[in-house]
């Protein structure tokens, strides 16, 4: 039995007739958490409340909290905190699917408690207020979860459900602690100036992971991040360590590294994945940053 109360509601604004709502947990639980799993072509509204992460199944979605645009998607999960006002609307031809979890502030704070020792927000603070509309790529463990959530839905087993929501909830917690401690490192005055250049090279730096280091460039990466060459090179070195370039190619390394390791391929064929033209440029770059050649790391 669950010991938390959960209320999930399957909405449909194209056919209500498919609407349904299931409740668990005791009326009477200390810990609540709502869940909406919404279906529609074009849809939009206005909310505020509990702490909530946003996520779109399928299709996209745009936000707007405290007057900045955010866009929602499979890929783009948002953190709303408690009581902050937004707008949100979508269209699409073929339907879209928003799945968004609202989850009490006690249980917000139990979560963040878990994650850093001695922390215990106000009520009017709120835990998450440096960041108002925290957009971040999901870790493969969120995203599979809320995958499994939206899937399954509300006749999903009692325990299980409660699991996934609490997981999901300790999953979106641990990110937004990490964004935390990374704005701490953008020479900003304001938090929230710090928070919002953050998301900027957060942008830059999902961009050379999900291209694994290879192709990419500093002025294309400035673009993604909405900041000139000069300011994203300064801000990304100050939080992540290095600067945008530098860390693509300890991605490419590491990556060509854990291919010569894991296989019998050609170095001059791992070398070109890399993005590098010749085995003697891969060489070079490789022992600068493993410490070896290619083939004694092989060996």
């Amino acid at each position: 039995m669950a010991e938390t109360r959960i209320i999930y509601r399957v909405t449909d604004v194209d056919a209500p007739e498919r609407e349904r709502t299931r409740a668990i947990g005791p009326e009477t639980a200390p810990w609540s958490v709502f869940v909406i799993n919404g279906h529609a072509r074009r849809f939009e509204t206005r909310g505020a409340g509990a702490f909530s992460i946003k996520w779109m199944a399928e299709g996209r979605a745009r936000y707007a909290v405290n007057r900045r645009p955010r866009t929602v998607s499979r890929e783009a999960i948002m953190l709303v905190d408690q009581g902050q006002p937004y707008d949100m609307e979508f269209e699409a031809r073929s339907g879209a699917q928003s799945f968004c979890l609202f989850f009490a502030e006690p249980l917000v704070r139990e979560a963040w408690a878990s994650r850093e020792a001695g922390f215990a927000p106000s009520a009017e603070t709120g835990p998450l207020r440096s960041f108002p509309n925290l957009l971040f790529r999901p870790t493969a463990r969120l995203g599979a979860i809320l995958h499994d959530l939206a899937a399954a839905g509300p006749d999903d087993e009692e325990t299980m459900l409660e699991g996934r929501l609490l997981a999901a909830l300790d999953e979106a917690v641990g990110s937004a602690h990490r964004h935390r401690g990374l704005a701490g490192r953008v020479p900003a005055a304001r938090p929230a100036t710090r928070a919002h250049l953050l998301a900027s090279l957060e942008r830059a730096r999902d961009r050379i992971a999900e291209a694994g280091g290879v192709g990419c460039d500093l002025a294309g990466l400035a673009r993604e991040a909405g900041l000139s060459k000069f300011h994203l090179l300064r801000l990304f070195k100050a939080v992540y360590g290095a600067t945008p370039m530098a860390y693509a190619e300890t991605l490419r390394i590491e990556r060509a590294a854990t291919a010569l390791a894991a296989s019998r391929r050609p170095v001059l064929e791992i070398a070109a994945a890399a993005g590098y033209d010749s085995q003697s440029a891969f060489a070079k770059a490789f022992r600068r940053r493993m410490g070896a050649p290619p083939s004694a790391w092989r060996t």
